[in-house]
């Protein structure tokens, strides 16, 4: 066991998983590959893929990186001695909210209503006034376990209540 761990750097049951996610990826690589459309799905994961590495990931990456410098403003002190960090907060409803869009944007914009009236036999008018709604739902409730965070944890650290720091003296 020991020599398993000095030798892979991590524990056996890590091993197992790997092993694991490892069957699980290949079993539905040979499902894609014997399909007829499977040139097709590959092309789109190899698109998706481009699609993240070039687009995607600078995008997200550059938005972070304005959250962060715009919730850690010149002078905030409060924000670098903060217990519950503001951010994740923020990320999440946001990365729902956005994989959502992604999911229902041409219902969500009115692009496909008229087929998907046709098909469904029901308006699409719903999607936009039902997506603004679970957004706005994310964010409340990720308000409010902010809320209940900062509440337990105290709020800042001068606030009257905190316990103080020990001094040295």
């Amino acid at each position: 066991m020991r020599r398993l761990r000095d030798a892979y750097g991590a524990s056996p049951l890590h091993v197992l998983a790997v092993l694991a996610s490892f069957t699980v990826a290949g079993y539905g690589f040979l499902r894609i590959a014997q399909s007829p459309s499977a040139l097709g799905t590959f092309l789109w994961f190899g698109a998706a893929i481009i699609a993240h590495d070039l687009l995607a990931f600078p995008l997200y990456s550059t938005l972070n990186l304005i959250a962060h410098r715009s919730l850690l403003g010149p002078g905030d002190e409060w924000s670098d001695g903060r217990r519950v960090p503001v951010i994740n907060h923020l990320r999440v409803p946001a990365i729902l909210s956005g994989i959502s869009f992604l999911m229902f944007f041409p219902l969500i914009l009115g692009l496909d209503s008229t087929r998907y009236a046709h098909y469904t036999g029901q308006g699409a008018d719903v999607y936009l006034t039902r997506w603004l709604g679970i957004c706005a739902t994310l964010f409340l409730g990720s308000a409010l376990i902010y809320a209940i965070r900062l509440r337990r944890d105290g709020g800042p650290p001068d606030a009257p209540g905190s316990t103080p720091e020990p001094s040295d003296a």
